[in-house]
């Protein structure tokens, strides 16, 4: 393992604002074994979030690349994808979906501190300055988390908080290895931190999106097709005007729209969620998108959508019993249940345990519980509870 670099905030660094700084930042740092970043954006008000800024620390230094004074960042966007240097990162899902959608980035070669933290304590997500107080007993300073990375120049207190958030990493990459490799954890960790390498990670599927919740339930298949069309229509609209889906339509009335639009537009001017002007400056839109006929695309996707049934208290209360028991074997195993899976996912139909590191660490035994169709039946006799399937 590569030696670590001893520093702390108040050590001098390299503020990268041309590209011939950022030449020579990759110059520097062509043979280097692993990498820490991370980077400060501004996402309120936009379809596209503003990246403001990027620090970075390496075998070579700290540095702090300014992207507002660069019109490229491809010596940096290399290094994220070269799959011979080590991104160390803590919640890097957010940085590399932003890099992602900027500059089309795929990143290799990964280690996230806070999906290891999952598997090795009963706490996941965690947040860096409580994994840094835990691991470190340094209290972070946070009065800057909202602060407007947007503004120049940047005071030094900006950059000392800024630079916090990367220089503890290598020493928490040396620390956690070390950790998951005598917990024989290592694969697993591995295996889940690659799927932030896989390109379908960053594809964005609003049809999927729509079909893992509940938005679609009690409604007739015109209905369905037209509020994925909208939901579409709506995405499309932010991004060309690079503002929030929300700006454009207000997620809470899209369902209403869609339940109204059989109705007419009477109906929906009668819904107070729905305000008379987005109805009169969308109407034509809608309606149309209401009426045209059904793609053969579209009615095969209308037969994948998943039938939903709302639980029945029996169902609930296995539901319940089933996910103590995923809980009680992660508690044993001291990983975190919800990088496991979330309550949540585990109603779904897909819950992701059927392979990998997931199915290893719950048993085919509990598996088999989980997929059972039959139906769980509860007896308490003495000191023991007493579980039975049923026809």
């Amino acid at each position: 393992m590569a030696p670590l670099l001893q520093t702390r905030p108040s050590d001098p660094h390299h503020y990268i604002e041309t590209p011939q700084q950022l030449a020579q930042f990759a110059q520097d740092n062509q043979a280097i074994a692993w990498m820490g970043f991370d980077t400060e954006f501004i996402n309120e008000k936009r379809f596209y979030p503003m990246l403001c800024l990027i620090q970075v620390v390496t075998e070579q230094g700290l540095y702090i690349i300014d992207p507002l004074r660069l019109d490229r960042l491809d010596p940096f966007l290399a290094l994220i994808e070269n799959p011979q240097i080590l991104k160390i990162t803590h919640a890097g899902d957010n940085d590399y979906r932003l890099l992602n959608a900027l500059y089309g980035t795929y990143p290799k070669n990964l280690f996230d501190t806070q999906i290891a933290t999952g598997f090795l304590t009963h706490t996941y997500p965690i947040s860096f300055q409580n994994l840094i107080e835990k691991e470190f007993r340094i209290t972070l300073n946070k009065s800057f988390a909202v602060t407007n990375w947007e503004a120049r120049p940047l005071t030094s207190e900006q950059l000392s908080y800024a630079l916090n958030d990367v220089i503890y990493l290598p020493e928490l990459w040396e620390r956690m290895t070390a950790q998951l490799e005598k917990l024989d954890r290592l694969p697993w960790f591995q295996e889940e931190v690659a799927k932030l390498e896989a390109e379908q990670y960053y594809a964005s599927d609003t049809v999927k999106d729509m079909f893992r919740s509940t938005l679609h339930t009690q409604m007739n298949p015109q209905e369905r097709i037209f509020l994925v069309r909208l939901m579409y229509w709506c995405r499309e609209e932010a991004k060309a005007r690079n503002i929030t889906k929300d700006m454009v339509l207000p997620s809470k009335t899209m369902v209403p729209i869609a339940k109204g639009m059989g109705q007419g537009k009477s109906a929906l001017h009668q819904n107070r969620m729905i305000s008379d002007k987005l109805i009169q400056t969308h109407w034509g839109l809608w309606s149309k998108l209401f009426k045209d006929p059904m793609t053969p695309e579209e009615k095969a996707m209308l037969k994948e959508i998943p039938k939903w049934q709302e639980e029945t208290p029996e169902q609930a209360m296995s539901t319940e019993f089933l996910y103590l028991l995923i809980r009680d074997r992660c508690f044993k195993a001291q990983i975190a249940p919800t990088i496991v899976c979330s309550k949540s996912s585990f109603r779904s139909k897909d819950k992701g345990l059927d392979s990998g590191w997931r199915r290893t660490l719950l048993g085919e035994s509990l598996i088999e519980w989980i997929h059972s169709k039959k139906k769980m039946a509860f007896d308490v006799q003495g000191d023991r509870c007493v579980v039975k399937f049923v026809e």
